[in-house]
């Protein structure tokens, strides 16, 4: 019969594992659904005159960018797997950055203090997205554009660690170069330690708050 040690190891063995594998990515994803959900509120104020792009703040347009790649990708799997290639790629901060430009660029408003080199190529007169209807036509020009086009269709799959650099130089400005901006395989490494010691942490905490008591001892019968 096993010991009372060795059936707490085996569950905390098992609720770690189980942890790591659900409860980490599925906080991530509820976290990504919330943003998403944020952009979408903010073009619904835009296109309904209650706010501008004067009042978006850096976050608002990083929201909506995420809204915005929502919407072209379809699903927030394939959303959070892009964001995760992009950070790996080209860094957090480029990753965040990207976001915010297309952002921007779907609500037509500047980019203008947020460090970023935006070339313009798809504003217009009136903005270029302007949320979802500022002009006609202007998602589908957006999409099939250079600037654009590599998040359908799949071809964000298929880029190389250099085809991320000339994407992060033609849309963020060269400027936002540095060959050690993307995670290291040590980093990643390191970030994932970091999270499985905060869970692991977690579960100790509860394991020793609720212990397993041995059950008493049977009174022989006489």
């Amino acid at each position: 019969m096993p010991t009372v040690e060795i059936m707490r190891t085996r569950i905390l063995v098992i609720t770690t594992t189980v942890a790591m594998r659900l409860l980490i990515p599925a906080a991530a994803g509820a976290a990504l659904v919330d943003e998403q959900r944020q952009g979408q509120n903010l073009i619904a104020h835009l296109n309904a005159g209650t706010k501008t792009c004067n009042a978006l703040s850096a976050d608002d347009l990083d929201h909506i960018g995420e809204y915005a790649m929502f919407k072209a990708l379809g699903a927030t799997a394939l959303h959070e797997a892009m964001n995760d290639r992009m950070i790996l790629m080209i860094g957090p901060q480029a990753e965040t950055r990207m976001h915010q430009l297309l952002g921007a660029r779907y609500a037509g408003c500047s980019t203008k203090g947020l460090g970023i080199r935006d070339s313009g190529s798809m504003m217009g007169a009136g903005g270029m997205m302007g949320g979802d209807h500022y002009y006609s036509g202007g998602w589908g020009a957006m999409m099939s554009s250079s600037d654009w086009s590599w998040m359908t269709g799949g071809a964000w799959q298929h880029m190389s660690a250099q085809d991320w650099r000339l994407l992060q130089q033609r849309l963020l400005g060269t400027s936002a170069i540095n060959k050690h901006m993307g995670w290291s395989a040590l980093a990643i490494v390191a970030a994932t330690l970091a999270a499985a010691v905060v869970v692991l942490t977690a579960i100790l905490a509860m394991t020793r708050r609720w212990p397993f008591r041995r059950p008493p001892p049977a009174i022989p019968s006489s």
